[in-house]
C-alpha cells in the first residue's frame, strides 16, 4: 500500500532527528518529572487545600481526595523525601526493569492505598506517596524473580537474586513496622507515618505486576496458537 510506505518513511525520519536519551538521562527525566509534579501539587494544595484526605470530607462526597491525597505531602521535607525515594528506586531498578512495567506497578500501589483509605475507618487523615513507592517496588522485584524483561538483556540468575533480595528486604521492612512502630508516633519527618498505605500499596503493585505478566503471556502464546 502507498500510504504504508509513506508512513513508515516519515517514522523512519522521525526517529533519525529525534534525539534518542541515554538510560541514565532517561532515569533523571522520570526523577526530575515526579520531583517538580510533586513539588507543584505540594504547592497547590498548601494553597488552595481540599487535596489531602480527610475522612469526614471523604465521607461528605469528596472521592477524589483517594487519590490527590498520595500527590500532596505534609509539608515540603516531606514532599522532598518522597521525590528522593522515587530516585533511589529508579536508580536500583536501573537497566533491570522495563519502565512501563515499574508504571504499571506505581498504579497497582496507588490503587492498594485508594482502597485501604476508603476501607480502614481509623484512618483519619493522609497524605503522601510513599505507599506507591511500595507498590512500585515489590511489583518490580516481582517482575524480577519471576523471570521478568530487563531494559537491557541481563544474566537471568542475577536478576532473580536482586528481585528475592529486595521482596525479602521489603518484606521485613513491612513486617518490622506493622509490629513494632507506633502509629501515633511522631516519625522522622516529625508526622505520624500510617503504615498500613505501605502494605496496602505493596500489594496492590504485587497484584498489578502480576497481572501485566499475565496480559504479556496472553499476547505472546497468541501469535503462536495463530500459527498452529
Amino acid at each position: 500500500m502507498p500510504w504504508t510506505g509513506l508512513s513508515e518513511r516519515v517514522k523512519r525520519r522521525d526517529m533519525a532527528h529525534w534525539p534518542k536519551l541515554s538510560p541514565w538521562a532517561s532515569l533523571s527525566l522520570c526523577a526530575a518529572v515526579f520531583a517538580v509534579a510533586t513539588l507543584v501539587a505540594q504547592w497547590l494544595s498548601l494553597a488552595y487545600g481540599g487535596a489531602v484526605f480527610v475522612r469526614s470530607t471523604y465521607g461528605a462526597g469528596a472521592w477524589w481526595q483517594l487519590l490527590t491525597s498520595q500527590w500532596v505531602h505534609f509539608g515540603y521535607l516531606h514532599a522532598l523525601a518522597n521525590a528522593a525515594a522515587m530516585a533511589v528506586v529508579l536508580i536500583v531498578l536501573q537497566g533491570w526493569v522495563d519502565g512501563r512495567l515499574q508504571c504499571l506497578a506505581m498504579l497497582g500501589g496507588y490503587g492498594g492505598v485508594a482502597a485501604v483509605l476508603a476501607l480502614d475507618s481509623h484512618c483519619t487523615v493522609y497524605a503522601g506517596a510513599s505507599g506507591a513507592l511500595h507498590g512500585m517496588l515489590a511489583g518490580s522485584a516481582f517482575n524480577l524473580l519471576l523471570r521478568g524483561q530487563p531494559a537491557v538483556p541481563v544474566p537471568l540468575r542475577r536478576g532473580q537474586i536482586l528481585g528475592a533480595a529486595l521482596l525479602m528486604g521489603l518484606g521485613a521492612k513491612l513486617l518490622a513496622q506493622h509490629l513494632m512502630a507506633s502509629p501515633s508516633e511522631p516519625g522522622w519527618l516529625g508526622i505520624a507515618t500510617y503504615y498500613p498505605a505501605h502494605e496496602a500499596g505493596a500489594l496492590g503493585g504485587l497484584v498489578a505486576a502480576w497481572l501485566a505478566r499475565g496480559l504479556l503471556h496472553g499476547r505472546r502464546a497468541r501469535p503462536d496458537a495463530e500459527q498452529q
